[in-house]
């Protein structure tokens, strides 16, 4: 896969980086993007509905996330 707005050389230097880590490191890396995603998506909830409490915020995400069918069912809201 080649990234379209990368030179080769970067290209290059980043799959290098990548074959040569760790699956820990990997996984860690991964976990750190989905809590900085995750982070963004509550800030930008709360930012929407600023006088939400956390389980409403928590609902909302939820709602985003999965839909809002499921999210209801989970969240025991008709």
């Amino acid at each position: 896969m080649t990234l379209r707005d990368t030179s080769p050389l970067a290209d290059e230097v980043y799959f290098r980086r990548l074959a040569e880590m760790t699956p820990s490191e990997r996984v860690n890396i991964g976990a750190a993007l989905w809590a900085a995603g995750d982070q963004l998506q509550r800030a930008g909830t709360r930012r929407l509905y600023p006088d939400a409490d956390d389980a409403e915020i928590n609902f909302r995400v939820a709602s985003a996330r999965y839909g809002p069918d499921l999210a209801r069912k989970a969240y025991g809201r008709q």
